[in-house]
């Protein structure tokens, strides 16, 4: 519990954030009918996950609140399975890694294997939803409306105040090794 709520929750606190923060201005500032117009459906929405997710520098904590937010907006839900797999697997600092640790034709290999596995498990995904008749946005419109009760609420609280106590604890650290710097 330690570990989970403190240390893990501090490490991905961030990045949390910024994919929440990320998905709001989507969910704020792209329309269904953007999403359907430029991503479409298919192959070409998987494509365009690919070339957009490749030099993003987003991990899968961030990447999961922009994937749901661009799949309640239309996004197929393979398309988006594209953009969570290659994205935190092939941005910059990642491929800069493999590239210097385990050379150029070993990164070429890596980054090829992950873009072909991620459209292949796209597709599937976008055949499994077409042959079962799954619509997210049915779910969606079919529920009651959106009644957010007391444990909601909560839950959403408690979580900023340990995000925020991670922040707290870094400052603190940081005052801490700034004073003993200063002469005395």
């Amino acid at each position: 519990m330690k570990f989970a709520f403190g240390e893990l929750l501090d490490d991905i606190g961030s990045w949390l954030m910024v994919g929440v923060l990320l998905a709001g201005l989507i969910g704020v500032f792209l329309s269904p009918e953007m999403i359907e117009t430029y991503l479409g459906d298919g192959i070409v929405s998987m494509l365009l996950m690919l070339v957009l997710a490749t030099p993003l520098y987003v991990c899968a904590t961030a990447s999961t609140p922009i994937a749901a937010a661009l799949v309640l907006k239309g996004l197929s839900p393979g398309a988006a399975l594209v953009f969570l797999l290659a994205g935190p697997a092939t941005n910059v600092a990642t491929m800069t890694v493999v590239s210097k640790l385990l050379g150029k034709k070993t990164m070429f290999i890596y980054l090829t294997s992950i873009l072909i596995s991620s459209l292949l498990f796209g597709m599937l995904v976008n055949f499994i939803y077409g042959v079962s008749g799954l619509s997210i946005q049915g779910w969606i419109s079919s529920g009651s409306g959106e009644s957010h009760g007391t444990v909601a609420y909560a839950a959403t609280l408690i979580l900023i105040l340990l995000l925020l106590k991670g922040y707290v604890t870094k400052l603190r650290v940081r005052f801490k090794k700034q004073e003993g710097l200063q002469p005395s």
